[in-house]
């Protein structure tokens, strides 16, 4: 292969490793009639309801449980844990459980609607201290959101 080629396939490969600035990703969702964002790295899949298995004495925050691709997940009113006064919708066309990532529990939580995803930098959340389960807020488009803190959801 001919240097001039060579160094052109090297030119371009120093310039996809030249860093950036990073991005993280958020959906916005709605849980109980609020709007939130939630990172997509927190998400492990989004899909349409199925049918759940009642657990008897389970807290009143566990809708039930469901066999999703060979794993038992824990399915959640996302609303009761986070105290948030309206109640869940019934399932609509836009209803989607949420999976989690967790490397031990498998938990998904009922959003009435995914709507959208956003891309920004990084260090763009402003940080907000005291709300157990919101690590910030994120100014969009639709004015500024709270971020969920997902590990909160596992406590």
């Amino acid at each position: 292969m001919p240097v001039d080629k060579l160094h052109a396939i090297q030119t371009a490969k120093d310039a996809l490793l030249l860093k950036g600035p990073e991005y993280d990703e958020y959906m916005r969702v709605v849980l109980n009639g609020q709007t939130f964002l939630i990172a997509v790295k927190d998400v492990l899949s989004v899909l349409r309801p199925v049918p759940l298995t009642h657990v008897p004495m389970a807290p009143d925050h566990l809708m039930g449980v469901a066999n999703i691709r060979g794993q038992v997940f824990c399915l959640i009113d996302p609303g009761k844990i986070l105290r948030i006064p309206a109640k869940r919708k019934e399932a609509t066309a836009a209803s989607r459980y949420l999976l989690l990532r967790h490397p031990r529990v498998h938990l998904g939580v009922w959003a009435e609607e995914v709507l959208d995803l956003h891309r920004v930098e990084s260090d763009v959340v402003i940080e907000d201290e005291g709300l157990p389960f919101e690590q910030g807020k994120l100014a969009t488009r639709h004015g500024m959101l709270p971020v969920l803190r997902v590990s909160a959801l596992f406590d």
